[in-house]
């Protein structure tokens, strides 16, 4: 270990280098380690990191880099190629988005089916709070969800609507080639696929009835009222208007039959559709018989029983089938 300094650079004087042992350092040793100092010395300096100095460059590229970036999106708005692309991308995202609120069609959406069967009636509620019950064989299509600015549906066979009033949201059937258009009201829809046509009959408010085969809508559709009843015949692909006059329209539903000196032949049709069974009948000169009745939601068994007292004749069920016979 060295005692005092081994040589004096100012004065240059010399002095002796006395160690831990006591032991003195010749002239030429004293100048070999000063030497050999330095070069440790310069070593040192050379791998020491220049810390404060590599901090600002680092510091100045980061404030640098904000502004390099600014001036590149500047750069990039400012050619007329991107302000045509990002109109026309901005023109797509809003087409996109009013083909979905206006133009999807609601069958696009997921939608949920009822049925009703041969013998027994069905009612469904619809996610407006629309009340429809359907008559046997029939089917009715809607979403679990209305659109924005409709309520759609569509039906197949015979069905009573009576439709949640809602003036900002038109309720519309597609019944074959019919479409009818209402806001809030009551009538009976029939459009059965082997029928070739489709009636309805309004019972309250007011009904449109469009024929979606015909070139043009607006000629080709009808207003329909309480009391009336519009006709769509596929044959002629036209539409009919008139006053309903088959108060039994609605027996279906109700098993409330009213005849007014309506023929047997008729009346067997009405029960047949109301009762869901087969009638037939023996005796065609039994057809003509005029019927005055009226029934408030009476078996089948009872309403038959009063056409025995009243024509004379009888009624037989022979193999699920009745026939009727002039009494021997």
């Amino acid at each position: 270990m060295l005692a005092k300094s081994i040589y004096d650079e100012n004065t240059g004087s010399h002095s002796e280098e006395i160690t831990s042992d006591g032991d003195c350092f010749t002239r030429e040793e004293k100048n070999q380690i000063l030497k050999m100092a330095k070069q440790v010395d310069l070593y040192f300096n050379r791998k020491k990191f220049p810390s404060e100095t590599a901090w600002e460059k680092v510091n100045s590229r980061i404030r640098k880099q904000p502004s390099m970036g600014r001036n590149k999106i500047r750069h990039l708005i400012s050619n007329p190629l991107f302000r045509i692309a990002a109109t026309i991308l901005f023109a797509a995202l809003l087409l996109v988005s009013a083909y979905k609120v206006f133009y999807t069609p609601f069958f696009s959406v997921e939608m949920v089916e009822a049925t009703s069967n041969h013998q027994v009636l069905n009612k469904v509620l619809l996610p407006d709070g629309t009340c429809v019950c359907l008559n046997s064989d029939t089917k009715i299509r809607y979403p679990q969800k209305f659109g924005l600015k409709t309520r759609e549906v569509s039906v197949e066979g015979e069905a009573f609507f009576e439709v949640k009033p809602n003036k900002d949201k038109p309720f519309i059937i597609h019944a074959g080639k019919a479409q009818i258009k209402v806001l809030g009201t009551s009538f009976n829809v029939s459009a059965y696929p082997e029928a070739k046509l489709v009636e309805v009959i309004v019972e309250t408010g007011q009904v449109q009835v469009i024929n979606q085969a015909a070139e043009t809508k607006q000629v080709n559709q009808l207003i329909l009222t309480p009391g009336d009843k519009g006709t769509l015949v596929y044959s002629s692909n036209s539409l009919h208007k008139m006053q309903n006059q088959d108060p039994n329209f609605l027996a279906w539903k109700t098993h409330n039959l009213k005849f007014n000196a309506t023929s047997l032949g008729e009346v067997i049709t009405t029960l047949e559709k109301v009762y869901k069974v087969n009638i037939r009948l023996a005796d065609q000169r039994l057809n003509g018989l005029p019927l005055t009745a009226q029934f408030n939601d009476y078996p089948l068994d009872f309403v038959l029983k009063v056409i025995e007292t009243t024509f004379k004749i009888e009624a037989q069920k022979i193999d699920g089938q009745y026939i009727l016979k002039i009494r021997s």
